[in-house]
């Protein structure tokens, strides 16, 4: 698929590890893969088998751009942080509710930015940066509770079952003190429960939009920031180095780290091929793929923990043609990679085919999907596409 031109914003930039002191990091007491570029990366083979459902189309399920895709049990919930709301559908693609509450008194907030669920309590979890706040929904979209937190992050996550994971590129201060950047825990009440990982004095360089650090991983976490180290938090809050992301000589230079996009040092950033934003992690097994930006575009990276192989390329291939070539915005609690085909995506598609010569995999691919997509143009709906992981993939030790 071609690339995509996004838009940048701020992020962080080198995480030290530590509790209460700055540390740098050891990258020889964890895995170190070199990536390299690649004409294409194939996502089939990790993929058994692909659906599709077709998101129903009313004036109140109509979004934007997906921040973050979690589907659990038959709930599909999509938070858009452009429009500050969350959609609810069922997982036959039938729109239940719209959360979208901007103002100033209960429950209400001025934005929005992490979300996650506590499946076994049946509650959705939502974060607002300022005011700094977490509202609690059941899955009918009803506010249980809100509460005030002391410490809000950039992202933010549950673990295992007593504790929420904050992260913050800089530091913070709430006028009485002040927060180093790095990950912070709460407990279910929001009380603050110390800092599991320090960043240290941050200075901001360019990232990607959606900024999207943290991704569910078995009953903790991963953190992917602007350092080049993933970084692994289990369940009790621990922060370990999981593996460093060698880039050679695309590695982001320490002399521009410190130049923010207003500054008049700006345009010595222009036109430099360096991989200068990570985002969008989505881990299964041994598996971590991610985005980045290279020379002003994105691209997909991914690194196998197993072969200790990393690569990224600018298209996706595949070897099962029925596999979407489409970067998945999160999983399912079934094992599968989701993503989203929306109308302007599909459109393209469509239009792809003119001059294709026959039997390509673009030409097999719309072949499976053409009903789908003919009736999604017509009706004006959205496509979730739903890719199983492959079990060996989803169990393989690394």
């Amino acid at each position: 698929m071609k690339t995509l031109i996004i838009y940048c914003i701020l992020s962080g930039m080198v995480i030290l590890s530590g509790c209460n002191k700055q540390q740098p990091i050891d990258t020889g007491v964890m895995k170190t893969i070199k990536f390299e570029s690649s004409e294409a990366i194939d996502l089939g083979q990790f993929i058994d088998k692909v659906h599709l459902v077709q998101l129903e189309n009313r004036p109140e399920s109509a979004f934007t751009e997906i921040y973050k895709l979690i589907v659990t049990g038959a709930n599909i919930f999509m938070l858009d942080k452009r429009l500050e709301a969350v959609f609810c559908f069922d997982t036959t693609g039938k729109f239940r509710y719209r959360i979208q509450r901007i103002g100033r008194g209960p429950g209400e907030y001025k934005e929005l930015d992490a979300m996650w669920v506590k499946p076994e309590e049946k509650e959705l979890w939502l974060q607002s940066f300022w005011p700094s706040r977490i509202m609690v929904y059941n899955f009918d979209g009803r506010l249980l509770r809100d509460f005030p937190i002391r410490w809000s992050g950039k992202d933010m996550i549950g673990l295992g079952g007593n504790l929420i994971a904050g992260f913050n590129t800089t530091k913070s201060n709430d006028g009485i003190d002040s927060l180093p950047g790095g990950v912070f825990l709460l407990n279910n009440g929001g009380k603050m429960k110390g800092q599991s990982l320090i960043a240290g004095n941050s200075y901001p360089y360019w990232g990607v939009n959606y900024q999207r650090y943290f991704e569910e991983f078995e009953n903790g976490a991963l953190l992917l920031n602007q350092s080049d180290t993933i970084y692994r938090i289990n369940e009790s809050g621990e922060s370990t180095p999981e593996v460093f992301l060698d880039w050679g000589e695309l590695k982001y230079p320490e002399k521009l780290k410190n130049i923010s996009y207003d500054s008049p040092r700006y345009q010595e950033t222009e036109n430099l091929k360096y991989v200068y934003g990570k985002d969008q992690l989505v881990a299964f097994g041994p598996i971590r793929l991610f985005r980045i930006i290279l020379d002003r575009h994105m691209e997909l990276a991914m690194a196998n923990l197993l072969t200790g192989e990393g690569s990224f390329s600018d298209q996706f291939n595949s070897s099962n043609v029925q596999v979407p070539l489409l970067y998945p915005l999160g999983k399912s609690d079934k094992g599968e990679l989701v993503g989203i085909y929306d109308i302007d995506l599909l459109m393209a598609y469509k239009d792809s085919r003119t001059g294709q010569p026959e039997n390509s995999i673009a030409d097999k691919l719309y072949q499976v999907m053409d009903s789908t997509v003919n009736t999604a143009l017509a009706q004006d709906r959205p496509v979730l596409w739903f890719a199983k992981i492959k079990n060996e993939w989803l169990t393989k030790s690394y």
